[in-house]
């Protein structure tokens, strides 16, 4: 009796030979989340380091922290029209120029972007001389005040480490592709705290469809949880905010307010790449030396500053405001720092500056969120908690624009602890990635990460996958 070919069942390897060897792939992914882990405290201390010497000495200004603003009902007096600010954020820019193009052109911009560019484009091949550049030029112009996110940076440098690492292996490129995908979310889960919302989103951010590198998900959840653990041993354990236990869900009728914050944020997760990428175009149509123009981008980010110096550096302690509630401060003024965080973060990071768009996102989401509060409460029609909406307002900006729904949603309640918040979260999230999907079909810039792919197929990492086989 003849007994037909079937296909068969077990997996293909993504190329020649990626996860055909999945304990040795496993041991690299954890020794990778430990030196990244590492990586990110080195960093945090550099950035640290950076601030205290322009901001602090130059400018006499010192952005909150998360631990301060704990203690605070209300946003701290910012001193207006500080001159010096400007010298602080122009001599960073210009600083930060000088390197990156003096030495690693590719260490511009936002990290997390280049490592999306470096699985899809180039084999998994990142620089090893990237790890240092990035790392000095972002620490200064975090530092200077740039209106940028740390872990951008800390991804690109994780990333990089992973591709040095597989090329002193001698790893196959899909096994190098792995590795930048691990040290990606290890650098990511070291800044956020947050190493399953992280380990998805590294696997979820390379494509802007909704798809996902699934078999990479063992290996970047085992290299975010050593990241996760080595940072905490430094910085201490527990979320990155802290949400009060009074924020909380109970009652059908309050989803139709997420659902329409969703909305909102939907718009703004539409504006926000196409905002960012317009400043990028105009700064490279500059007929400048691209050492300069990070200097221009740090000038006008501080002239901006003079009337809001809130947008200054990552916006961690006024975040922190905001999702404890805390901001006291009227709806104009907070949806004014979100809209000029946005100019701020397409300044810092378009015109050439080094720098993450993570947390001026979420910064971006938790503002808009808060305003939308206040606004229900003025009109006497929603007595959500204005902590509320600004936790899930930072989740859905930045799951929209970025185009990893999943991935943020996970990442935000791990962040903040609002797990009592998922339900409006996912609501919120989703509608707001719906309506930027709807939207951006409009729009020159689709998604906040340039080097997305729409579909797997598309890659042109997977143009060595083997067909399946012919039954």
């Amino acid at each position: 009796m003849h007994t037909p070919h079937l296909p068969s069942l077990r997996p293909r390897a993504m190329g020649s030979d990626a996860y055909a060897r999945p304990w040795r792939m496993l041991l690299l992914s954890l020794l990778l989340g430990i030196v990244g882990g590492l990586g990110a405290v080195v960093f945090l201390g550099m950035l640290a380091l950076a601030q205290r010497g322009f901001l602090g000495v130059l400018a006499g200004v010192y952005p909150l922290d998360i631990a301060q603003a704990t203690h605070l009902h209300a946003l701290p007096p910012a001193a207006h029209w500080n001159l010096w600010i400007l010298l602080s954020t122009t001599l960073g820019g210009l600083i930060a120029g000088l390197l990156v193009y003096g030495f690693a052109p590719e260490a511009e911009g936002h990290g997390t972007d280049s490592a999306v560019k470096s699985f899809h484009q180039l084999k998994g091949y990142i620089r090893a001389r990237v790890i240092v550049v990035k790392s000095i030029a972002s620490a200064i112009t975090i530092g200077s005040g740039g209106a940028a996110g740390r872990e951008g940076p800390t991804a690109q440098i994780a990333a990089g480490i992973g591709s040095l690492l597989g090329r002193l292996l001698r790893l196959s490129d899909d096994e190098k592709r792995l590795m930048v995908l691990v040290g990606m979310a290890a650098g990511l889960s070291a800044i956020f705290k947050s190493p399953l919302g992280t380990a998805i989103f590294a696997v979820e951010v390379l494509y802007a469809g909704l798809h996902f590198e699934g078999r990479a998900l063992p290996f970047t959840l085992a290299g975010s949880a050593l990241a996760y653990a080595v940072v905490c041993l430094f910085t201490g354990w527990g979320t990155l905010f802290d949400v009060p236990l009074h924020v909380d869900f109970d009652h059908p009728q309050q989803l139709l307010w997420y659902a329409l914050l969703g909305g909102v944020c939907g718009v703004m997760g539409t504006l926000l790449p196409n905002v960012f990428y317009g400043v990028r175009d105009g700064f490279r149509k500059l007929p400048l030396p691209n050492h300069i123009k990070p200097a221009i981008g740090g000038l006008l980010v501080g002239l901006i500053a003079l009337v809001f110096p809130q947008i200054l550096g990552g916006g961690y302690g006024i975040m922190q405001l905001a999702v404890q509630g805390t901001l006291g401060a009227g709806i104009l003024l907070l949806l004014l720092l979100s809209l000029f965080k946005v100019v701020a973060l397409a300044l810092t990071v378009g015109s050439g500056g080094s720098g993450g768009v993570f947390a001026p996102s979420l910064f971006v989401g938790a503002l808009l969120g808060a305003a939308f509060g206040l606004l229900l409460q003025r009109l006497g029609i929603g007595h959500e908690p204005v902590a509320g909406m600004a936790l899930v307002g930072m989740a859905a900006v930045f799951g929209a624009a970025a185009r990893v729904p999943l991935a943020t949603t996970v990442m935000v309640a791990e962040m903040t602890g609002g797990y009592t918040l998922m339900a409006p979260t996912m609501l919120a999230v989703a509608i707001a990635y719906l309506l930027q999907v709807a939207l951006a079909r409009y729009t020159p810039y689709p998604s906040l990460y340039e080097a997305q792919i729409y579909v797997r197929s598309a890659s042109p990492a997977r143009a060595d996958d083997a067909p399946p086989p012919m039954p």
